[in-house]
Parts: C-alpha cells; sequence; structure tokens
C-alpha cells in the first residue's frame, strides 16, 4: 500500500491533468459558441443567394482561357474572345462573395464537428480521471484510518507507560 504523501503526489497530478482538460473544454466550448453565432450569421446571406450558380461560370472561364492559350486565331477573334473572358471575369466577380460565404459555411461547420469530437474525447479522458482519484481518495482515506488507529493503538500503549516526569512527582509524595 502506497503511503500518505506518494497518493497526495498522485491526487495532485491527477487534479491538475483534470483541470488542465476542464479548461480546454472551456476554450473549445467558446470556440463552439463562436462559430455557431458566426453560422447564424451567415445564414440569411446563403438563403438569400442559394439560387446563384458559381460553377457555369468557373467552367466557362477555364474553356474560354483554354480556347485562347491553345488555338491560333486572328486578332479580331482573339479580341473578342478576350472580350467574352473579361464579360465571365465581372460576373464572376459578383458571385464571388456568394462563394466565399459557402466555402466559410462550410468551413464552420467542420470547425464546430472537430471541437465537438474533441470535447467528447477529453470527457472520456475525463472519466477515467475521475475515476482514478475516486479509487486514490478512497485509498487515502483507508491510509488516513489506519494511521489514526495506529496512534490511538499506541496513545494506549503509552498510557500503560509511565513517562519520568510523572516518576519524579510520585516520588516526592
Amino acid at each position: 500500500m502506497a503511503t500518505e504523501d506518494e497518493l497526495r503526489i498522485q491526487i495532485e497530478t491527477l487534479e491538475k491533468n483534470k483541470s488542465e482538460l476542464i479548461e480546454r473544454i472551456k476554450q473549445l466550448n467558446r470556440r463552439i459558441r463562436y462559430k455557431k453565432y458566426e453560422q447564424k450569421a451567415l445564414l440569411p446571406f446563403l438563403e438569400q443567394t442559394k439560387d446563384v450558380r458559381v460553377i457555369p461560370f468557373r467552367k466557362q472561364k477555364r474553356a474560354l482561357e483554354f480556347r485562347i492559350s491553345t488555338a491560333a486565331y486572328t486578332p479580331r477573334m482573339e479580341k473578342e474572345l478576350l472580350k467574352e473572358l473579361k464579360k465571365v471575369d465581372e460576373q464572376l466577380d459578383k458571385v464571388k462573395e456568394v462563394e466565399r460565404a459557402r466555402r466559410k459555411q462550410v468551413y464552420v461547420e467542420k470547425d464546430i464537428l472537430e471541437g465537438e469530437t474533441e470535447i467528447g474525447t477529453i470527457e472520456v479522458q475525463l472519466k477515467t480521471i475521475r475515476e482514478e482519484l475516486k479509487k486514490l481518495y478512497e485509498d487515502l482515506k483507508g491510509v488516513r484510518i489506519a494511521a489514526r488507529k495506529q496512534a490511538a493503538a499506541d496513545a494506549r500503549a503509552d498510557d500503560d507507560l509511565v513517562a519520568l516526569g510523572d516518576l519524579a512527582l510520585i516520588e516526592k509524595e
């Protein structure tokens, strides 16, 4: 059986680990709360722009750039293709904010999910630490009870013995 000091050291280290994990959970909860507010703020804009299509403009731009770079055209045809490319770029600029908001929504959801899964793993670790602490506290209680019983037994044994000071008092009388 471990001594009281050893048990206290183990308890202190586990309590320190427990408090660090709890602090991490608090940080994650603040982060998740912030991300949920961010998600809530993005929602109205995304609802308004849910019909906006970005992919067709991107495909059209890629196709035009490919045509311009791979084929030989007359200067007039190339100029027309560049005008068309410029129009597509302008349309893309108009929907860029929508695309950015959609991408941000994906990242926010990912961050929320990661935070929640990390909290789940930390809670499992906390559960095992709490179980270990419970066992250590019970062991510490047992050690203290045993020490009290030993002290009481020593005190009874000492009562049977006569101290030198008591002997001197007895002899004076």
